[in-house]
């Protein structure tokens, strides 16, 4: 019997100021999926994800983790349903890379001793490939290397909620937008490993490549609106990165699985605007 989804989205929206930042919005989260969400700047993105991750209250529509209407859980234990890493985060305490990562185990999880707890500190950390900066100021780092302390929290946190709800979704918003190539590739390998275990992972990527290579499933937005969504290698179409990106960039495909590539391309014309 297949599992029920752990996440369902119908008919969201979201007004702001006068403006509909997401309209008409379903999805649902399966088990093991991985799903990337992809489109222009101001397509309502990030917006999606912080409504379905519950950070925003929805204008109208449902959402539910399993058969829970999200608004009823309390926000403990939607803290071990989901983890979020967003775009950025500021701290104005003086933190190291630890305290950092172990706010993801804060006031979680069920029987977990302090040596629990620091063994899962000290996996997420290696994980996140910040081990060695464990004692650092997080202000004294690089974008990307407080990028990868983020994700060491989240994948605390991850672990820690796992004694309490073991079917759980990873939202991740740019998560690459500061990484090096290596660390590109290590994070979304976490993710993929995660998902493989059965979370199930929403990405924000503006990397195609990326998105091709990852997801098993692409959303595409624009306007606020999901105007595609299918499996990469069927809907990644030279129309659609032009209709909706705004760029005559030939998608190719690789021999093994089909799976699609974008190449850029100059403009003819010259200088776009942007």
């Amino acid at each position: 019997m297949p599992e029920s989804p752990l996440l369902t989205a119908e008919d969201l929206a979201y007004t702001a100021d006068g403006r509909d930042l997401v309209t008409d919005a379903f999805l649902t989260v399966e088990p093991g999926s991985f799903q990337a969400v992809v489109g222009p700047n101001g397509a309502g993105k990030s917006t999606l994800l912080r409504l379905l991750s519950g950070e925003l209250t929805p204008a109208r529509g449902r959402l539910a983790y399993g058969a829970e209407p999200a608004a009823s859980i309390r926000p403990w234990r939607l803290a071990c349903l989901r983890a979020v890493l967003p775009q950025s985060a500021r701290l104005a305490f003086p933190f190291s890379v630890a305290d950092v990562a172990r706010i993801g185990l804060d006031g979680l999880g069920r029987g977990l001793s302090r040596r629990d707890r620091e063994r899962l500190l000290g996996q997420a950390l290696a994980q996140a490939d910040v081990a060695h900066l464990a004692d650092r100021p997080y202000q004294s780092l690089s974008g990307g290397e407080q990028a990868r302390a983020q994700f060491a929290r989240v994948l605390c946190q991850l672990a820690a909620g796992r004694t309490v709800a073991p079917r759980q979704v990873l939202f991740l918003d740019e998560p690459t937008a500061s990484l090096d190539l290596r660390h590109q590739g290590a994070i979304l390998d976490c993710a993929d490993a995660l998902r493989r275990e059965g979370t199930g992972i929403v990405a924000i990527l503006h990397d195609l490549n990326l998105a091709a290579a990852y997801a098993d499933t692409l959303i595409v937005m624009d306007a606020g609106r999901i105007v595609a969504r299918g499996r990469p290698e069927a809907i990644l179409r030279d129309a659609l990165v032009k209709e909706v990106f705004r760029v005559d960039w030939p998608v190719g495909r690789v021999p093994e699985g089909g799976r699609p590539f974008l190449l850029p391309r100059r403009s003819v014309a010259g200088t776009q605007h942007l």
